[in-house]
């Protein structure tokens, strides 16, 4: 007995282990991360939340801007094999770009501001960090505090579908070591939006699983706090996730049970809600997005037609995209891995996951920049990183000739998971 409980002990000791080696290794690579021009406008807003007039709230932002980008040219220069030994001149070229941006970063259009005016949730719940520790460590906290739960409830979520121990610390493992992290471990909204849309799929399978009174506060909390982060992916998956319901109750028999039709009605009525809220206060909408990114950020005049742009731009960038995935198809293989695991797992839990995951590719497909992809479509990554453990799984349990997961339900449990 005290060996089976010392062994016990070691497996709910190591998603707490992978959650600190994590920790340890963005900690190390902090000096790494950017504080780029995203961050300098969230950081703003902290300040401003913390009582600083706007004067007062630009100019630490841009004194942390300056700071950080002045040890990335120190950084820079130590790799230069003509340069590495000349002394630094980080302090000058510090004084000079804070003199530089005394009026705030470019750019400063009234609506390129507002498009970070109304995304307060992840400013807000960072100034506490940012007095105590700075703008760019206090935004990198939270994201990063974010992120780490991010992998936990991953975890979490592959115990719900009685993955074993061992594939569900993949699970959190993966999500450390993909995109969701690169981008999650920066002072940027990355962090909060995935670890809230991870969230959403935790509270789906257990609804899915028939547990209303768990899931449905878990994923109308989520959904609010994401969309106080960024309303406009909050409304695609939103929507997303309505559709993969609805899909699910006409297509499984037994997911015709009450948790589906929460789900369901939780994520119409978020998508509902959000567009009632955009509407009724005049937020930027998709057409404002198209033409922020035609015009620069309105550094040009407004395009005519950004709809058909769009379209065009489209075009050209997918079918390059294809072809520079085809020279190395790792994210394709992952995404086809990934979601026969999950489609051989659970149908409903496969149409909620490959929903969220594929918010990814519509937020691409809105905003069509090669320079930014791997940022804008981080979100795909959640199909590989829940269902690889479930087809890795599955490919054992076969060659072992394992009972399925799905066989040794519960008493009382719908039936809604399984295919």
């Amino acid at each position: 007995m005290d060996g089976a409980a010392a062994h016990l002990a070691r497996l709910r000791a190591l998603p707490l282990l992978a959650a600190v080696a994590f920790l340890v290794l963005h900690v190390f690579a902090y000096p790494a991360t950017r504080f780029s021009n995203d961050s300098y406008r969230y950081a703003r807003e902290a300040y401003e939340f913390l009582g600083d007039s706007p004067r007062q709230a630009r100019q630490q932002a841009v004194a942390a801007y300056c700071a950080d980008t002045a040890r990335l040219v120190h950084r820079n220069r130590l790799l230069d094999q003509r340069r590495f030994r000349e002394p630094g001149r980080e302090a000058a070229y510090r004084h000079t770009c804070e003199a530089r941006y005394r009026h705030g970063l470019a750019p400063t259009s009234a609506k390129y501001e507002r498009i970070f005016r109304t995304r307060p949730g992840y400013p807000l719940m960072a100034a506490p960090f940012v007095a105590l520790l700075g703008a760019k460590a206090g935004l990198t906290a939270v994201a990063l505090a974010f992120t780490t739960a991010a992998g936990w409830l991953v975890y979490l979520l592959l115990r719900a579908l009685r993955s074993p121990p061992p594939a569900a610390l993949l699970g959190q493992v993966l999500y450390y070591v993909t995109p969701l992290a690169q981008w999650g471990g920066r002072p940027l909204s990355e962090g909060p939006v995935a670890a809230l849309m991870t969230v959403l799929l935790l509270a789906s399978v257990w609804l899915l699983h028939g547990r209303v009174a768990r899931g449905a506060p878990l994923f109308a909390g989520a959904f609010a706090l994401g969309s106080a982060v960024k309303y406009s992916s909050f409304l695609i998956v939103g929507s997303f996730v309505a559709a993969a319901a609805y899909a699910a109750l006409v297509l499984v028999r037994r997911a015709r049970h009450r948790g589906t039709w929460v789900l369901a009605g939780l994520a119409t009525a978020g998508t509902v809600a959000v567009l009632a809220v955009s509407r009724a206060f005049g937020l930027p909408g998709m057409t404002d997005s198209l033409q922020d990114m035609f015009t620069l950020h309105w550094t040009y005049p407004e395009v005519a037609g950004p709809w058909r742009s769009l379209l065009r731009l489209d075009f050209s960038y997918w079918w390059q995209w294809l072809q520079r995935e085809a020279l190395a198809p790792l994210l394709l293989t992952l995404l086809a891995a990934g979601g026969w695991g999950l489609w051989k797992r659970s149908v409903p839990v496969a149409l909620c996951v490959l929903a969220t995951g594929l918010t990814g590719f519509a937020t691409m497909a809105a905003h069509p920049l090669a320079v930014e992809q791997d940022r804008l479509y981080v979100q795909v990554w959640l199909i590989p990183v829940i269902g690889l453990p479930l087809a890795l799984e599955r490919l054992w349990r076969r060659g072992g000739s394992a009972p399925a997961p799905g066989g040794d339900r519960t008493a009382g449990e719908p039936a809604g998971c399984a295919t």
